[in-house]
């Protein structure tokens, strides 16, 4: 019985480990995203979310494509920027099509989302 509570202790200890290191790895990565959009020298475009659409599902395809973007969800409406280090005007269209594409409000059980991709400079 011994044995068992030993190798139980140390199997929650290891997933608790693992945890911590998956959620550091997660923390450095939204650390980095986050410098590389905020600098001034790196061109961004800066999206709106419509309400009720989940932000995660609009970063995640825009990962998928090969963009570092963030949201802030700080102010009234919830604001992805997008780092676009070959410039806005040519990053701009295959942006939008990423961002069109992510047309569900979550990412498990969405309902599809209907809305015309414009951003900030746009409007």
């Amino acid at each position: 019985m011994l044995g068992f509570v030993i190798v139980l202790v140390v199997a929650i200890l290891a997933l608790a480990l693992i945890v911590l290191y998956v959620v550091r790895q997660q923390v450095q990565h939204n650390q980095h995203a986050e410098r590389i959009v905020e600098d001034n020298r790196t061109p961004a475009l800066q999206y709106v979310v419509p309400t009720g659409q989940d932000p995660a599902v609009i970063l995640a395809e825009l990962e998928r494509g090969g963009y570092t973007a963030t949201v802030d969800p700080s102010g009234a409406a919830q604001v992805v920027s997008i780092a676009c280090p070959a410039g806005v005007e040519r990053e701009r269209a295959r942006v939008r099509s990423l961002i069109s594409a992510a047309d569900v409000t979550t990412p498990n059980d969405g309902v599809p989302v209907d809305v015309d991709v414009r951003f900030r400079d746009e409007t």
